[in-house]
């Protein structure tokens, strides 16, 4: 039986350990630009947006990571078997991005207030103000658009479909060869050994699910191809395998 608990403890522990720097930096730099001189103020607002940026960022990769189901699974209830993952997307990412584009107008302030002679480093390259833009820009069209795009993994009589960032993958049925669990850290991850080529791996905020259970019933459906059918259904798919319970969960 795979210890959830354990898992879910390691992602609270990645909560506290990851994100807490960043808000305080930039509750830091923001004190230092509403109470510093009016000569610091340009550099205070970058850094603020930059670790605003950076803070929302790591929040959303977290929130996603929360939201696995350690004791069950998150499935669509329509359709073929399909398992539903985080998504980094949505107003988070377009916060990311409204902060960093927020970090290129506080760098471009800062390198007109600067002038020609003063050397504060990326405030007066272009590449910076360029860099900050590209990334906040990216940010927003990102976040707009993730939701939309094919979620997690799903199954049909054909092949295995699995989202990996923004790329959808096809693996047929035909070239898959095995599914292990293997830990990364006290994290597992699913692997997908294939017949020819290297085993296309997935986090569990890929799936959205316990990584023991997605990988049970991929191997079953891998083995028993004359009961792929069930794939139609999603509970049927899944009460044919195994019997989860719990709050929100088949």
């Amino acid at each position: 039986m795979p210890k959830s608990s354990e898992y879910s403890r390691v992602v609270w522990k990645r909560v506290a350990t990851r994100i807490w720097p960043f808000p305080m930096v930039s509750a830091l730099t923001l004190v230092w630009a509403v109470f510093g001189d009016e000569d610091s103020r340009p550099v205070a607002l970058m850094l603020t947006s930059i670790f605003a940026g950076v803070s929302a960022l790591i929040f959303a990769m977290v929130s996603a990571e929360i939201k696995v189901a350690w004791h069950g699974l998150r499935v669509r209830l329509t359709g073929t078997l399909h398992f539903t993952g985080g998504e980094y997307g949505g107003p988070l990412m377009v916060l990311v991005g409204i902060c960093f584009v927020g970090a290129a107008l506080a760098a471009v302030w800062m390198s007109a207030s600067a002038g020609p002679s003063a050397g504060l480093g990326h405030g007066r390259r272009k590449g910076g103000p360029l860099l900050y833009l590209i990334i906040g820009v990216g940010c927003i069209v990102f976040g707009i658009v993730k939701p939309f795009l094919p979620s997690g993994l799903e199954m049909n009589e054909e092949a295995v479909w699995a989202r990996k960032g923004i790329i959808r993958h096809r693996i047929p049925w035909t070239q898959l060869a095995d599914v292990v669990v293997r830990g990364h850290g006290k994290v597992p991850w699913i692997g997908l050994v294939l017949a020819e080529g290297p085993t296309f791996y997935l986090k569990p905020v890929h799936v959205g699910s316990n990584p023991h259970y997605v990988a049970e019933l991929i191997l079953y459906y891998l083995r028993h191809p004359d009961q792929r059918e069930l794939l139609r259904d999603p509970e049927a798919a899944i009460r044919e395998v195994m019997e989860i319970e719990g709050p929100g969960e088949l």
